[in-house]
Order: C-alpha cells, then sequence, then structure tokens
C-alpha cells in the first residue's frame, strides 16, 4: 500500500481568498458567514466564529480550531452549523474557529475509484485551506491550532491531522475506519467491493492516524451506535496508538450529550493552554 501522500496536498504561499457575506455580533462573539477558495479545491462555505474583542483570555493572539461536521440525511445539523454552539461558547473563552462545510458525500455522492479518491484529496486540501486561513489571521496564535471532526468530518480531519504538523491536536467523534464501510454499504459503487477497498487504503483514517506522531488526540465513541459497531472503533483506537484518549458515550451515533460537549470542551482547554473564562469552571472529565 502507499500512503497518503501530504505533499499531495499541494503548497502555496499565499492564504485562500475569503470573502464575508455578513457578520452578526451577540453576547461578545462575532459570527462571520463567509466563502473561501484556494488551489486544489473547490469553493466552499464557513462560519468564522470570534470573540467580538479581546478577551483577558487571550494574550496577543488566541488559538484557533477548524470544525468539520457529521453527514446524516434529514438532520438539521447534517452541515457547518452543526458545531456553531461550541464554537460560540468556547469564543467566550478566547478562541477563534472556523467551521467548513464538506462536498463529499453531502452534495456529491459517491460513486467510483476513479472518482471518489481525487474527490477526497480535494476535501482535505479544503480542509488544510481553512487551517491557512486560521493561520493567516492576526488575532490567531498559528502556534496554537487544533481540528474538531465528526463522522465524515472527523475522517477528513484525521487525513489532515497527519498531514499538517501545524496541529496540535485533534478530537474526533464517531469516526469510521475506512471510507468503503460507508461508501460501499450507503452508496452504488461502479467498482467491485474488494477493488475499491484496496484502492482506497492509503487514504483510510486507519491509514494515516499513525502518522500523528504522538500530538493530542481524543476519540469519542458511542455505546448504541448504528453505523460504528465496537470492532470498528477498536480498530480506529488500535490506529491512533497509546498516545490517545479514548472516552465512550451512553448515547448514539449524534453523540449530542451534555459529556461529550463537556470533555471536548475540557481538553481543548487544556491542549490549548487556556483557562475557562471568569465566573465558569472545567467540566469533570
Amino acid at each position: 500500500m502507499t500512503a497518503f501522500d501530504p505533499a499531495g496536498l499541494g503548497t502555496s504561499s499565499d492564504p485562500p481568498t475569503a470573502t464575508v457575506r455578513s457578520t452578526e455580533t451577540s453576547d461578545g462573539v462575532a459570527v462571520s458567514d463567509l466563502s473561501f477558495a484556494g488551489a486544489g479545491f473547490d469553493p466552499t462555505d464557513a462560519y468564522l466564529v470570534r470573540p467580538a474583542q479581546a478577551t483577558s483570555a487571550q494574550a496577543t493572539s488566541a488559538p484557533g480550531i477548524i470544525w468539520f461536521h457529521w453527514l446524516e440525511h434529514g438532520s438539521p445539523t447534517s452541515n457547518r452549523t452543526e458545531f456553531l454552539d461550541e464554537a460560540r461558547a468556547l469564543a467566550g473563552d478566547g478562541l477563534v474557529s472556523l467551521l467548513v462545510q464538506g462536498t463529499l458525500p453531502w452534495t456529491q455522492s459517491p460513486t467510483s475509484i476513479a472518482a471518489d479518491g481525487p474527490a477526497i484529496e480535494r476535501e482535505v486540501r479544503m480542509a488544510r485551506g481553512g487551517v491557512d486561513l486560521l493561520a493567516a489571521r492576526a488575532d490567531v496564535d498559528a502556534d496554537r491550532l487544533a481540528a474538531v471532526g465528526h463522522d465524515f468530518g472527523g475522517m477528513y480531519l484525521s487525513l489532515l491531522f497527519a498531514a499538517d504538523p501545524r496541529l496540535r491536536a485533534l478530537a474526533v467523534m464517531a469516526p469510521t475506519a475506512r471510507w468503503g464501510d460507508w461508501f460501499l454499504r450507503y452508496w452504488k459503487i461502479a467498482d467491485p467491493s474488494d477493488a475499491y477497498l484496496a484502492a482506497t487504503e492509503r487514504l483510510d483514517p486507519v491509514a494515516s492516524l499513525p502518522g500523528a506522531a504522538g500530538r493530542p488526540l481524543l476519540l469519542q465513541f458511542a455505546d448504541h451506535d448504528e453505523y460504528v459497531p465496537a470492532e470498528v472503533a477498536a480498530d480506529v483506537i488500535a490506529a491512533a496508538g497509546p498516545s490517545a484518549a479514548t472516552r465512550r458515550y451512553d448515547a448514539g451515533h449524534d453523540l449530542d450529550v451534555d459529556g461529550a460537549r463537556a470533555d471536548r470542551r475540557t481538553w481543548l482547554l487544556d491542549v490549548l493552554g487556556l483557562e475557562p473564562r471568569a465566573g465558569t469552571s472545567r467540566p469533570s472529565a
């Protein structure tokens, strides 16, 4: 197997270009609706969430987080809005967040080896473009960047995390181990299953996670997950290695429980070197 080549992400001396459509400010948090575009990926929508003004939680610049959402047909959060409330809350702690919008398989269906491998790499380049966008901001500390992803979003960020050492930490919610686990099960793929699995193997999260080089990694799984059985979660955990922290919850695949959100906040603040804002405390792990 030829592993995923980080060089395939391409390089650029310039960050992506962003167009801000609107900005709304409430409770000290500014949320900008924007689109961004760059070399090697299609233009995408995103939300930029930041403190409206510098807070005491910030020194000279703030940590930055890129967030990538899940897929759940019919769910109102199956898009860049999924983590909007969490990003707002963390802006109160001094963080700047970029919430990106995915394409494959949200608006583009998996179809074949020829189409899906390049499409997966485009999504990873898009996510790296989001990191570029954050790192180029004057109010973001480029040495304190992290990523949070759920489901397919977590799978894409697993590849990016292994390929981009700028990301200090990654939190992943309910990923599967291999693209074929879901693409072959839920879409009509033109190629035989064995050939498809072999062709996409180099892009699988379990192939990339060992390349994370011991950086902080949080894996969150659900006890009642119809999409990620225990044996598949075990494959992801094994690939992540002993430095990864694993948490399980009495929840379904959406992991929409207070404990999971509280653990993510606690963990992110710790790895990014921040204390909670005045008047709040760290939830117990």
